[in-house]
């Protein structure tokens, strides 16, 4: 579904991805980790068209992506989410989803992406009004919206209480199994990502460490190096 190959991105002197190559497989949910700084949301970014790589290839159902407008790729099947949700805040809840699509929503579909991120009783009410954790909500219903196969999700976990976890969780299940979507996930809360992956790829210092189910991720040595310096 996605093929990324040898991926290089510098900046000035600094090479912040390295030949960085991964392989997604529909149906499934990967996971993206590593410590900050190791190059994540820097291919995140080259994955969804926003920065240009300086060597190496995106493939998306077998389509060269590479250096293509975010707008093409997402054309093409591929959404994202943002760690700090990009919302309108003068828009309703339900204009804030219209606005991603070029074209209308059927009642229907709009109230299965509101239902899908409980905010159908906030629909009317302007973005502005929403909590954090139902902001979160808003940036992944509107990724949603896109109709997109694959969808990154950056940090969807970041800042939420316990049980905003927990929904978030069940969100990513219901649009894996339900929804037929593929996600691959940037995380820091390890624990509740190991819980949802099928398979995890680790960064760190801007190449590709490890790869593996979450139990061989959970046992490697070289990724307790890179996190705990052990």
């Amino acid at each position: 579904m996605l093929k990324v190959e040898s991926i290089e991105k510098k900046f000035g002197g600094l090479t912040a991805l390295n030949k960085v190559s991964i392989h997604v497989e529909k149906g499934k949910i990967y996971g993206l980790i590593g410590p900050n700084g190791s190059g994540k949301t820097t291919l995140l970014n080259l994955v969804t068209g926003v920065l240009r790589p300086n060597a190496g290839k995106v493939y998306l159902n077998d389509i060269d992506v590479t250096g293509k407008s975010p707008h093409s790729i997402t054309k093409l099947g591929l959404g994202r989410t943002f760690q700090i949700p990009r919302i309108f805040s003068e828009l309703t809840v339900e204009e804030n989803i219209l606005a991603v699509r070029r074209n209308s929503i059927s009642k229907a579909r709009m109230g299965e992406i509101l239902g899908l991120v409980d905010l159908n009783e906030l629909r009317d009410e302007k973005a502005k009004t929403l909590g954090y954790g139902q902001r979160k909500n808003l940036e992944l219903a509107r990724a949603v919206a896109l109709d997109t196969e694959l969808l990154f999700l950056d940090e969807p976990m970041a800042g939420l209480d316990r049980s905003m976890v927990g929904a978030i969780s069940k969100q990513i299940r219901v649009l894996n199994e339900q929804m037929g979507k593929t996600l691959v996930i940037i995380e820091h809360n390890l624990e509740e990502l190991m819980r949802l992956t099928d398979y995890v790829f680790v960064l760190d210092h801007g190449q590709k460490i490890e790869e593996g189910e979450p139990d061989t991720i959970r046992s490697s040595k070289i990724v307790h190096r890179a996190y705990f310096g052990e």
